[in-house]
């Protein structure tokens, strides 16, 4: 195992984190928050440490083996949710353990917190601090789709249908490349959600705080941003909507690069305006808006309930959109359209070839060149049994935290897609304060194996004990 390049690689993602520990250290200097200042500085000379011991590892910048693939993506949703914990910790707003459920809601873009209807307690630094960690998060795991979970090794997640072109061999090559073209795109999608949140009567902190959180397809929002008006309403689905796409859609619209087809985000807005026509169709209690703003959330996998309306009777459609919702290279992390699109052109096919068998078949997907092998449809299906089996162990979990067997089922398929079990999908908001350590524990284990896929662990398992 290559752990030195691990390190070097992962030390270089800290550079987002290290970015981040100045400005909240300059956003404290200059508001005067000099009980916090200690802490921030503490995060930022950890992370510093860590920068420049891993930049001096020497080692050979050849292809890395399957196993540190895998390791580079389970070692860094370890290691950044222990340093970004640091402020909560240290800062007195809560114990490790709660610190660092906290981080890794936000680094997953889940959007939980521990802090249910205490947000008044959270200064505005901590706040800054904690929707920040959502940005960090999403750009880690779009380059770990990129350069692991999309890697044809492994090809957990399948874009090699949404790519016109093949990597190189080498992957600081890849890297470097990943890096700076997921900077680029979320930077610009960044000041694009924040010219839009001008039109709104937001404060600057807000609309910064509310950017962070729309673009990383998170959950954070503070209690007092649940009231927008319609046009309000409209920008942040559009918002959502776009952070939903593939990222670097936007980057082929600035004419900087343009690796990845278009067809996917079409598919996507296609599902997305059927369940929109299906809602305005049978509901007639709320508006365009309002149920606008409500379908952007679900289908970015956010999860954020800005109307405060609950109706069982949606429960199904929400929970469907989230199960769909987002596209391969975005920081959503529902099953995806693409691997709906790979099971049911398998079965389609294998009925084609009982009822027809002289008839040619198409086994491409997305006017791709490439074609859907048994392995692409075996890895789809096991994802699928592997989410089910992940949140029919979680929901008996919650059963042990007094909720009831059906708000238990509803938040564990939430957790798997990594959206906020809100009072969009339930009665009552989850109140993950009261949960026990062991159960808090397990929900961090479980944001973490949402996130890092659980095939990526059985590969882990493979090349560590089966020989």
């Amino acid at each position: 195992m290559n752990i030195k390049a691990v390190l070097y690689y992962l030390g270089k993602i800290n550079l987002i984190l290290l970015f981040f520990s100045i400005i909240n250290i300059l956003y404290c200097v200059y508001f005067d928050y000099k009980l916090n200042l200690l802490s921030y500085f503490i995060t930022f000379s950890i992370s510093c440490i860590f920068y420049f011991s891993s930049q001096r590892i020497v080692f050979k910048k050849d292809k890395l083996k399957t196993i540190d693939l895998v390791v580079f993506t389970v070692l860094g949703w370890v290691i950044f949710p222990l340093i970004m914990s640091i402020p909560f910790w240290l800062g007195g707003y809560s114990n490790f353990l709660s610190s660092y459920f906290e981080i890794t809601s936000g680094l997953t873009s889940f959007g939980a917190t521990i802090f249910f209807g205490k947000n008044y307690l959270l200064d505005a630094p901590i706040l800054l601090w904690r929707n920040s960690s959502q940005l960090i998060g999403s750009i880690y795991f779009v380059m770990t789709i990129l350069l692991v979970l999309g890697n044809r090794e492994l090809n957990i997640l399948p874009i090699k249908f949404i790519t016109k072109k093949r990597d190189s061999n080498f992957f600081h090559v890849n890297f470097d490349n990943a890096f700076f073209l997921t900077i680029y795109s979320f930077s610009i999608l960044f000041l694009i959600s924040l010219f839009l949140l001008n039109f709104t009567d937001l404060r600057l902190l807000e609309k910064f705080n509310l950017a962070l959180t729309i673009i990383s397809t998170g959950g954070f929002i503070n209690d007092n941003l649940t009231v927008f008006n319609d046009v309000e309403k409209y920008i942040i689905s559009f918002l959502f909507v776009i952070s939903s796409l593939n990222i670097f859609l936007i980057l082929g619209f600035c004419k900087i690069v343009d690796n990845y087809n278009k067809k996917e985000d079409q598919i996507f807005l296609i599902f997305f305006s059927t369940f929109l026509i299906f809602l305005l169709l049978t509901n007639k209690q709320l508006d365009l808006s309002d149920l606008l703003i409500l379908l952007a959330s679900s289908f970015s996998n956010s999860g954020i309930n800005f109307i405060n309306y609950y109706n069982p009777s949606l429960t199904f459609v929400f929970l469907s959109s989230c199960f769909i919702g987002g596209c391969m290279i975005s920081s959503t992390s529902g099953f995806k359209i693409i691997r709906i699109l790979i099971i049911f052109n398998k079965i389609y096919n294998e009925l084609i070839k009982l009822l027809a068998p002289s008839t040619i078949i198409n086994t491409t997907v997305l006017s791709s060149k490439e074609r859907i092998s048994s392995n692409d449809f075996f890895i789809s299906s096991g994802l699928l049994l592997s989410y089910i089996l992940i949140f029919i162990i979680y929901s008996f979990i919650l059963t042990l935290e007094n909720l009831s067997f059906e708000d238990s089922f509803l938040t564990s398929v939430l957790i798997t897609f990594n959206t906020l079990p809100s009072d969009m999908f339930l009665s009552e908001k989850v109140d993950f304060s009261n949960f026990s350590n062991t159960t808090l524990a397990l929900t961090i284990l479980m944001l973490l194996v949402s996130k890092i896929s659980p095939l990526s662990l059985i590969i882990l398992l493979k090349y560590k004990f089966i020989k």
